[in-house]
């Protein structure tokens, strides 16, 4: 089947108008609607661990919400909530007060977007564990629907033993 004339000018002009208008354009447009799509505040619905030996294991601390901004912020909160409960509010034991930091996570970060490589970085600014702050997180993102999310941590940031983690998310909505 030959393609007419018409079809061949349109072609020639659709690539013309690609090449013109360079991949910067298009590159930023793609940053800023990903950047958009992550806006919001989400709640952890699935957090699955791939381990060295095949086994998938939920981590303790399942319970989770994360918040991007459209400052170019994150924040992220999760805690185990089988956590043991303290015998007094206002003076946990040690050991109380010991299971307690234990069970939660917690770090708010700057935020850079890669769209077209299908990453976002976190550049850590706060964090509960001290010696974090200044790294960077690198998570994989996938858009599973309007208001879904899934988010892979990068193999190196993986604690030994993991192969994969995987954090799926769920925009929160009045």
């Amino acid at each position: 089947m030959r393609a007419s004339n018409q079809t061949v000018a349109a072609v020639v002009v659709l690539a013309v108008a690609a090449l013109t208008h360079g991949p910067s354009d298009a590159f930023a447009q793609s940053q800023d609607d990903a950047a958009r799509r992550f806006v919001g505040l989400w709640r952890l619905v699935s957090w699955q661990q791939r381990l060295a030996d095949g086994t998938t294991r939920t981590p303790a601390n399942d319970v989770a919400y994360i918040i991007y901004t459209d400052t170019g912020h994150v924040c992220y909160i999760a805690m185990d909530p089988d956590r043991p409960r303290w015998a007094s509010e206002r003076a946990p034991t040690p050991a109380e007060a010991l299971s307690g930091i234990a069970g939660v996570g917690a770090y708010c970060a700057r935020v850079e977007m890669h769209a077209a490589e299908g990453f976002v970085l976190h550049h850590v600014e706060i964090e509960k564990v001290p010696n974090i702050v200044g790294r960077t997180r690198k998570r994989w993102f996938t858009f599973q629907g309007p208001d879904r999310i899934a988010l892979r941590v990068d193999p190196p940031e993986l604690a030994p033993g993991v192969t994969e983690s995987t954090l799926t998310w769920e925009r929160v909505r009045k």
